[in-house]
This record gives structure tokens, sequence and C-alpha cells, in this order.
């Protein structure tokens, strides 16, 4: 038997700010894990917390995704929470600090697209699913004027944010 760390792995990673963990993210997720065998998750933004754009704290933001994912997934995903660094021509290497190797990152964000070409690093676009629907800032605004919201996000995403008061704590934000 090979040991484990000495099979050569294909690794993916996937930048968000999971501000909550949605549908459209789980099924990312989900088709990435399909197609490597390992998956880095970096929260981005992680220092930020409380604010109708990043309501939810990185931890929390861990706890949603975990939730989402079985023991031999999540043996699979790695998750790093990422502080902003406020230096585009440096994020790259702050990232590349925090992560182990990888071999391509996948994004739709132009900056963040641009960023990993300008250092080398091969750069793949995100199937959208259903991308009007499953947006985090659509489902943050749903959350504070009461509305439905809870078929956005996985049903466990969706009761953690019930056990933490997060519509609440959205509303006292706004």
């Amino acid at each position: 038997m090979r040991d484990y760390y000495m099979v050569l792995k294909k690794r993916a990673l996937f930048v968000g700010r999971f501000q909550p963990f949605h549908n459209g993210h789980y099924k990312v997720v989900k088709k990435l894990l399909a197609n490597y065998d390992e998956l880095i998750i970096v929260i981005g933004s992680a220092e930020s917390t409380l604010s109708l754009e990043n309501p939810f704290s990185t931890g929390e933001r861990i706890v949603m995704i975990r939730s989402c994912f079985s023991g031999k997934e999540l043996s699979r995903i790695i998750i790093i929470p990422i502080r902003d660094i406020g230096d585009h021509n440096n994020w790259v290497a702050h990232l590349n600090s925090y992560t182990p190797k990888f071999d391509v990152a996948h994004s739709n964000n132009d900056l963040v697209k641009t960023l990993f070409s300008k250092a080398g690093i091969q750069v793949k676009p995100i199937d959208f699913f259903d991308r009007e629907i499953y947006e985090g800032k659509k489902i943050r605004e749903l959350m504070v004027r009461g509305d439905s919201w809870r078929s956005l996000v996985p049903k466990q995403v969706a009761k953690y944010i019930d056990s933490i008061n997060g519509c609440e704590r959205l509303r006292r934000i706004s």
C-alpha cells in the first residue's frame, strides 16, 4: 500500500466570501470534488464580520461549509481563512503563504483571475448554478426583509443561521 502523502494529487483552489454558503456554492464544491482529489476552499475577507456585506464571522462560515459535507468529502477539503491585505500586487503571494500548493484556481472574479494569471497560476472558470437565484447579496436582502430564503441554502446552513439568530443580526446591522 502506498503512503497517502506520497501519491501525487490534483488539488484545486476555490476562493469566496461565503456570506452565506448557499446552494450555488454547494454545487460548485460538489463539482470540483468530482474533478479533483482535493479542494482548498479559501474564505476571503476573513477579518470582516458584522457588516451587511459580511455579517458572518470566519468561524461561522467554516461551520456552514463543514456542515454540508460527509466525513469522506471533508477529508478532501481544506478550508483556509485569508485576511484582505489591501495590496493587489502581493495578494497571490499572501494567499500562497497560507495554502498548500495547488494545480489550478477556480474563479469567475475578473480581479482574482487577473492576479492569478499574472502570477503564472492556471485559472479556470466556475460554472454558475442559477446565479440569478443563488447570490449572497440577494439572500442577505431576503433575510433582512423576512422573506423566504431557506430554500436557497443547504438545510444544514439554514438551521445553523437560525441557531445563531443570523436574520436578527442582519436586521440590526442594516
